[in-house]
């Protein structure tokens, strides 16, 4: 079984991918580490968060309580409505995540975005804009399998 963060961004993935699609439909990619190519946008990408996962004990069975940070970025191609389809895209991933089932199965100390931004990046020829959204994911795991979400 991958562990817990692994099955936190793939369910994440899932939700994205599932229907009604957002208007990046199938293009939705976790820990991708090159840039998005214009072909690719809009597209969203998924990856752990630079404040990464806190680890706490719990004092309930020897569990420990885990806050994984999660960056979810959909981007779309720059141009006079980036910014505002950016917004959109930004709000089509926020509803979903916020209302994800699946989400909330894995980590039921909570599912919440954290924080929400505007990004302008790319070259000459790629420039993007993104709303960069940062979500903050609460699981309990066992310290001996911390593949097993409780």
């Amino acid at each position: 079984m991958p562990h817990a963060q692994q099955q936190i961004l793939e369910a994440i993935k899932a939700d994205l991918l599932g229907a009604p699609q957002t208007a990046a439909q199938g293009r939705v990619f976790v820990d991708r580490v090159d840039a998005l190519q214009p072909t690719e946008l809009p597209g969203i990408v998924i990856a752990e968060d630079d404040g990464g996962e806190s680890i706490e004990p719990q004092t309930v069975h020897g569990l420990l309580r885990r806050e994984l940070l999660v960056s979810v970025t959909g981007v779309v191609s720059h141009g006079i409505t980036a910014a505002a389809d950016a917004r959109e895209l930004g709000l089509q991933i926020e509803k979903r995540l916020a209302a994800s089932t699946a989400l909330r199965a894995l980590c039921k100390g909570g599912v919440r975005i954290a924080t929400s931004r505007h990004i302008n990046a790319g070259d000459a020829d790629r420039l993007m804009a993104a709303r960069e959204q940062t979500w903050r994911m609460t699981y309990l795991v066992s310290p001996i399998t911390p593949e097993t979400i409780f």
